[in-house]
C-alpha cells in the first residue's frame, strides 16, 4: 500500500504539530509537512486543500484536547475551567493562539466547547444576548492574552534574557523614573518569576465578578 493511502488527517495533524514546534506558524507549509512525513506534497493536499484548511484542522484538534468541566459545577467554575484549559492549550501548542484567531469555529469539537460555556451562562439565568456576549468576551480575553504572552516569549528569545533584564534593571535605577508610583509594583512583579499567571487569573476573576454583578442586576429587575 502506498504512503499516500497510509496517510490520515490525524497523522498529518500530528506531523504539522512537529513542524510548528521546530519552525513556528509563519514557516508552516504543506511542503514542510510533507517533508516531515517523507511524502510528496500532493499527498497532503488530498486531505487538506490548502494551509488555511490545515489550520482549521489544527484548531479542531486543539479543541478536542480540552476536557469539558463537570456538569455539576457552578457556572463560575465552568467558565473558569474552560478559560484556563483553553489558555493552557493555546500556550502548549506553538502559536496556538494565532491558530485559533485565524480560523473559524465551525468544527464539532470547537462548537461543543463553545456550547458548554454557552449553556453554563444560559442555565445561570443570563439572557441569550448576554450569554453570547460573555462567550465572546472570554474567548477574546483568553486568545488575546495568550497572543500577548507568546509575543513576549518571542521577544525574550530574540533579544535575549540578559539584555531584557538589563533594560529593566536600568529602568528601575534611572533618575527620571523614581517618582513613578507604578515602579515598585513592576519591580516586585519582575522579581517574582511569575510573569503571566497573575495577570491571566486576575483578569479572568474580574470578568467573572462582573458577570456575577450583571446577573444580580437581572434578578433585581
Amino acid at each position: 500500500m502506498s504512503k499516500k493511502r497510509n496517510l490520515t488527517k490525524e497523522k498529518i495533524i500530528l506531523a504539522s504539530l512537529e513542524v510548528l514546534q521546530k519552525h513556528g506558524m509563519q514557516k508552516l507549509s504543506m511542503r514542510k509537512v510533507a517533508e516531515a512525513m517523507n511524502v510528496q506534497a500532493p499527498a497532503i493536499y488530498w486531505h487538506f486543500k490548502n494551509k488555511q484548511d490545515l489550520l482549521q484542522g489544527l484548531a479542531s484538534y486543539m479543541s478536542s484536547q480540552i476536557e469539558l468541566p463537570d456538569s455539576a459545577l457552578s457556572w463560575q467554575e465552568k467558565a473558569r475551567i474552560i478559560a484556563i484549559r483553553s489558555h493552557d492549550m493555546m500556550r502548549e501548542i506553538p502559536d496556538g493562539a494565532e491558530i485559533m484567531m485565524k480560523t473559524v469555529p465551525v468544527d464539532i469539537h470547537r462548537l461543543t466547547l463553545i456550547d458548554c460555556l454557552f449553556r453554563a451562562f444560559s442555565d445561570a439565568g443570563f439572557s441569550e444576548d448576554q450569554t453570547l456576549a460573555l462567550c465572546n468576551l472570554i474567548d477574546n480575553y483568553v486568545t488575546g492574552i495568550a497572543l500577548d504572552e507568546t509575543s513576549q516569549d518571542r521577544t525574550l528569545s530574540e533579544v535575549g534574557p540578559d539584555k531584557i533584564h538589563g533594560l529593566f534593571a536600568s529602568m528601575f535605577e534611572r533618575e527620571d523614573t523614581q517618582n513613578l508610583k507604578v515602579l515598585p509594583a513592576m519591580k516586585k512583579h519582575a522579581a517574582s518569576g511569575n510573569r503571566f499567571d497573575l495577570n491571566f487569573l486576575f483578569g479572568l476573576d474580574v470578568i467573572i465578578a462582573g458577570a456575577e454583578k450583571l446577573l444580580a442586576s437581572n434578578e433585581g429587575v
